[in-house]
């Protein structure tokens, strides 16, 4: 790409916390958003009624490990001004194989969540419309969903949705100060080891890594919704503009920090979020977890004690929405990953609207076999998919290490201890990885 002679029309970010948050603030809410469903909702109050406080040393561990894979993301949006998808394309090997992945990952991989996160909202949602079976209802649901995505008119139903996770997220938070674990169970489990070789605690391991705070697949997702505001290296590009050019790393540079305080905010609250949810679940659930048959019950109780009956409607409501707005999300997002994934890998020019209904509609129906094979479990279904996304998100953390090392500036190169931090989170992941695939063979804790 050439740099032109004239001046580019280059507008730095907004100074200060409130022009931050008034023109910046935005993408990694959309991403703390879509994954505040199975994770918060389902894992996390698993975790805290099986191994109360504990399970706040295993969720910390997992958003360590797992924050460099969005960090890169996030370096590569701005200093290159391309989605992280586009790079993968320069990845060693056959031509465009990371992108093919990718969109197999993107369509196998998030049909599987779609099911698992639908099914569950459809559990929730029994519980508000009694006559109707979850099967009934994950069918109408996911037939909702997919009528609107195809018609791009779901935008008002996600804003609404956005308003019940932002409630249910302040209501957990607030149960947490009037409802927090007794002395007794911070001192018997925080410290407390579970079996780690126990086949319960491994797969729930592996989903909690795979979802929490959501999988590392979302790297693509998000880039797109960055790139979408046409900042930092972004809108250099569309100026025809080098962002190699010496001349513009300041630019890019304020705009890289930029992006990364909106990601941190993000991944702050989900991490709060979680963190309380396991506090809530010690208090209330431990020693006994939610299981398929009452997750929804079990989840809608955690606050009548302190707040009374009408907590538990606030939080099913809530729970239902945070968990349908990810099955919108879900549907959507996929399906215009994989539509521009087939415009970068295909030799010919493809209409990406019409490939985006066509892979809703194919994700909107293929979505009933995981249900069929694994059986209508709304837990077990959440931990089958997150083990899943923790064996394939392996490949994103590595892709975006690589595409950030041979495509960025010399200037937005990691440091020498950044890249220490990478090397060691990325053999977590694959461990992560591991552990997820071994527990679907059944080869360990048997």
């Amino acid at each position: 790409m050439s740099s032109t002679g004239t001046t580019p029309d280059l507008e730095y970010p907004a100074e200060g916390w409130t022009g931050f948050v008034r023109e910046h603030l935005g993408p990694s809410l959309m991403w703390a958003l879509l994954g505040i469903g199975g994770s918060h909702i389902v894992l996390a109050p698993t975790l805290g009624g099986l191994y109360g406080l504990f399970a706040v040393w295993i969720v910390g561990l997992v958003y360590l490990a797992k924050y460099g894979g969005w960090e890169l993301g996030i370096r590569y949006n701005y200093g290159m001004g391309r989605n992280p998808v586009e790079g993968y394309g320069d990845l060693p090997g056959p031509a465009h194989w990371g992108q093919w992945l990718t969109l197999l990952i993107y369509l196998v991989g998030w049909t599987t969540i779609l099911a698992a996160v639908g099914f569950t909202s459809a559990t929730f949602a029994a519980a508000l419309v009694p006559g109707l079976t979850p099967i009934q209802l994950y069918v109408g649901l996911i037939g909702l969903a997919m009528a609107l995505t195809l018609a791009s008119r779901y935008s008002w139903l996600e804003n609404l949705m956005k308003i019940f996770v932002v409630t249910l997220g302040l209501l957990i938070v607030l149960g947490l100060f009037v409802a927090p674990p007794s002395a007794t169970v911070v001192r018997e489990t925080t410290f407390a080891v579970p079996d780690v070789t126990a086949p319960g605690f491994l797969g729930l391991f592996a989903a909690i890594a795979g979802y929490a705070p959501t999988g590392l697949s979302t790297t693509v997702t998000i880039g797109s919704w960055s790139l979408a505001k046409e900042q930092g290296a972004r809108a250099l590009r569309e100026q025809n503009r080098d962002p190699h050019d010496e001349q513009y790393h300041d630019y890019i540079r304020a705009w890289m920090d930029v992006g990364k305080r909106d990601f941190r905010i993000a991944f702050g609250f989900s991490f709060v979020l979680i963190v309380s949810m396991i506090f809530l679940a010690s208090s209330v659930l431990y020693p006994t977890p939610p299981k398929d048959q009452n997750v929804a019950l079990a989840i809608g109780n955690l606050l009548q004690d302190s707040f009374g009956p009408w907590s538990f409607y606030v939080l099913i409501v809530g729970a239902f929405a945070a968990l349908y707005s990810t099955v919108i999300t879900v549907m959507d997002g996929a399906a215009r990953v994989n539509a521009d994934v087939l415009d970068l890998v295909l030799d010919r020019e493809v209409d990406t609207d019409r490939y985006r209904r066509l892979f809703i509609l194919a994700m909107g129906i293929a979505s009933i076999v995981p249900i069929l094979v694994i059986g209508q479990l709304p837990v077990t279904l959440v931990i089958f998919s997150a083990a899943l996304m923790a064996i394939l998100q392996v490949f994103f953390y590595i892709a975006n290490y690589y595409i950030v090392d041979k495509h960025l500036p010399e200037p937005f190169q990691p440091t020498t201890w950044q890249r220490v931090y990478y090397g060691i989170t990325i053999v977590l992941v694959v461990g992560f990885g591991v552990m997820g695939a071994m527990g679907r063979l059944g080869l360990v804790g048997g």
